[in-house]
């Protein structure tokens, strides 16, 4: 075998160590405030209360599929509410295997970007958000189920694919049923960095406030 072949598998080896070691470890990621609109303006008579945001999602110890949530580390069955709180992705390596995780920033979790988000949605509708002791008289009381918030890494040959899932169920007082908000987004990366984390989920954010903006435009609103 040529000196030049050895080199370039010594090469590959070393890079394949490199990613490997950076996909087993456990990232943290701060995601920045949701955008609003500065022309938004207060229009609608009724506030808007965001009551509660629950967490539903539920978190495996070894998915058959990536888009399902687990964690690394000391994994789903014992990993802390704390922990669950703030995970929204897991790393592979280039052959698809589960690696370390990816968590917000400590002060930050999964049902406070969606209310965030949420509240963004309601203020570009036109909506004061406000808590029930300021909300005066008859607001629109809102409670939201998360199901799903997940991004995830498909290894391709030349490239690798970011995906990432958000659905929540918003049920508003005097609404028969409760409005299903769901997106999927997926972008093309060589690298899946904490940068690249972040603009996935953002991108999937941003596709969120939109889709809430179109489905909470009937009644009761």
């Amino acid at each position: 075998m040529s000196t030049k072949r050895y080199g370039a598998i010594a090469l590959l080896i070393a890079a394949t160590v490199v990613l490997s070691g950076c996909a087993a470890s456990r990232s943290e990621i701060k995601m920045t405030a949701a955008a609003v609109p500065t022309t938004s303006t207060v229009t609608k008579a009724r506030a808007v209360v965001i009551r509660s945001v629950k967490d539903e999602r539920a978190f495996e110890k070894a998915p058959s599929v990536a888009s399902t949530p687990s964690l690394g580390g000391e994994g789903a069955d014992k990993a802390s509410l704390a922990i669950k709180e703030r995970a929204v992705a897991r790393k592979r390596n280039s052959y698809g295997m589960a690696m370390g995780d990816v968590l917000l920033e400590e002060g930050q979790s999964v049902t406070g970007l969606v209310r965030e988000n949420l509240t963004g949605a309601f203020q570009q509708m036109g909506y004061r958000v406000t808590d029930e002791a300021s909300a005066g008289r008859n607001p629109l009381l809102v409670d939201v189920q998360i199901k799903k918030f997940w991004s995830w890494m498909q290894p391709g040959f030349w490239a690798l694919t970011l995906n990432s899932n958000i659905e929540t169920t918003i049920r508003v007082s005097g609404a028969n049923a409760g409005t299903t908000v769901s997106v999927h987004v997926q972008d093309s990366r060589q690298m899946a960095t904490d940068g690249a984390w972040m603009e996935i989920l953002d991108k999937a954010l941003t596709a969120f406030r939109a889709q809430a903006v179109q489905k909470l435009q009937g009644p009761p609103f």
